[in-house]
């Protein structure tokens, strides 16, 4: 039977402190390799903890009176080839275990949200940035990212979305569509039941989410998209979901084979789509109520 084991890190890091995190991160990889992960999920934007340069920086990223914080925050940016990431690709060879690690990342140009998974040999199979940044508050300082992409772990095919990618159903399907059978999702922000049901059922896809602990935050969860059983009643489709504020590492295990005969057979997914109807979806205008400044 074929499986994957996602150990969803639901922690609080070091607000900007990027070692201090590397040095965490060595130690939950650790502790989910020893609950018997075969790949460890962490919160997005996990080198900073997602914590801004100043108070308000949220509401006015821009403020002129902060530059010297703003650029020092922008400077602490991970390079790929930096000792940051090496360190985390020798610890997943060592291990023999999978990696989605999170941080802010050094491009050409601006800074980027990103992901990056690294598979049990060390090496990068997949590096995405965040398409969807929250450009009405801090990431309107970071470059989007431009494509949604999928990789093989172990046979598996995942691909990632980050946070506010979440809330755009285009995501999930343009994974699904090149076919992903898992996605992850490393989190940033608060949980409730609008945003769970955003992941669930997502595009006959799994979904594991890792998410920081917090009143209101936590519910790091993963749900299967089998939602029927054999006899086409519904199931529940939960993995597992915590609570908010409780911190561990938890384990949400897959039944890839399921998930694939589940696809095989269910009319959800691509068999049905009339994509010639969809060209709306990709026009690039902004029309009344949703023009914002």
């Amino acid at each position: 039977m074929v499986t994957l084991k996602v150990a969803l890190v639901q922690q609080q890091a070091v607000p900007n402190d990027k070692e201090a995190n590397l040095n965490l991160s060595i130690k939950y990889i650790k502790e989910a390799h020893r609950k018997g992960a075969d790949l460890v999920l962490f919160p997005e934007m996990w080198s900073n903890g997602y914590a801004p340069p100043f108070e308000t920086a949220f509401d006015e990223p821009i403020d002129a009176g902060f530059e010297e914080e703003r650029t020092r925050w922008l400077a602490d940016a991970v390079a790929r080839d930096s000792a940051y990431v090496t360190t985390l690709r020798k610890l997943a060879k060592e291990l023999n275990i999978g990696v989605c690690a999170t941080y802010l990342s050094k491009t050409k140009q601006k800074p980027q949200n990103t992901a990056i998974i690294i598979d049990r040999n060390g090496e990068i199979i997949l590096d995405y940035a965040k398409v969807h940044t929250c450009d009405f508050s801090l990431e309107a300082l970071l470059q989007s990212g431009d494509e949604f992409n999928v990789c093989e772990f172990d046979g598996i095919k995942l691909g990632v979305m980050i946070c506010y990618d979440r809330e755009f159903p285009e995501s999930a399907r343009v994974l699904m569509l090149k076919g992903a059978e898992i996605i992850l999702v490393p989190n940033a922000c608060d949980m409730n039941p609008a945003r769970l049901n955003q992941l669930n059922s997502r595009d006959m896809v799994g979904v594991a989410m890792a998410n920081y602990p917090g009143e209101k935050w936590g519910r790091s969860t993963a749900f299967s998209p089998i939602v029927f059983d054999e006899n086409g009643d519904y199931r529940d489709n939960t993995i597992v979901e915590t609570d908010d504020v409780s911190e561990g590492i938890f384990i949400a295990e897959f039944n890839i084979d399921e998930i694939r005969n589940y696809r095989q057979n269910e009319t959800w997914g691509n068999a049905y789509r009339k994509p010639q109807t969809y060209t709306d979806l990709i026009s690039l205008d902004v029309k009344a109520p949703f023009k914002r400044n």
